[in-house]
């Protein structure tokens, strides 16, 4: 009885593993992934971490990337709430591209803690670092915007 528990056992354990290695979703890079390649044709995503609880966030910031070589095709957000505190939380901004054509291109991601940009984000118009008034102390470095740069290269498909 105990070898015909393996023999079932073992296929069962192996299904979720190989049912990932089929998977046809788009390719996903995160922060310590700066250099991409990528097939003309192919979507893919770029993924960071957020901390809402630092009133964090993320937008693509100009200069935006060549849109003959990617285009933008959407950003989520994935929350996770922290339970013990109201309105706060970590979690993920993914934002979806589209490889379009043949060339190398440079994506940027800006981080943006609480009060350090200035712009309309994902309402509209670019987002920027915030100017640091004249006479005014030099804001703690985790509370300044952040730039990510990613190049990207398609290569034909």
């Amino acid at each position: 009885m105990t070898s015909a528990l393996r023999r079932l056992a073992l296929p069962a354990l192996l299904m979720p593993l190989l049912a990932g290695c089929g998977s046809t979703g788009p390719d996903t890079y995160e922060l310590g992934e700066k250099h991409i390649q990528v097939d003309a044709g192919k979507e893919f995503r770029l993924s960071v971490p957020v901390d809402t609880a630092m009133g964090e966030w993320w937008y693509l910031t100009s200069p935006e990337p060549d849109p003959d070589v990617v285009r933008k095709t959407g950003k989520q957000e994935e929350i996770k709430a922290d339970d013990n505190a109201v309105g706060s939380g970590s979690g993920t901004d993914t934002f979806g591209f589209k490889a379009v054509g043949p060339g190398t291109t440079k994506i940027r991601l800006i981080q943006c803690p609480r009060g350090a940009c200035a712009g309309g984000g994902d309402a509209g118009g670019p987002v920027t670092p915030s100017p640091v008034p004249s006479g005014s102390p030099t804001p703690q470095k985790k509370y300044r915007a952040t730039i990510h740069t990613f190049t990207v290269t398609v290569r034909k498909s």
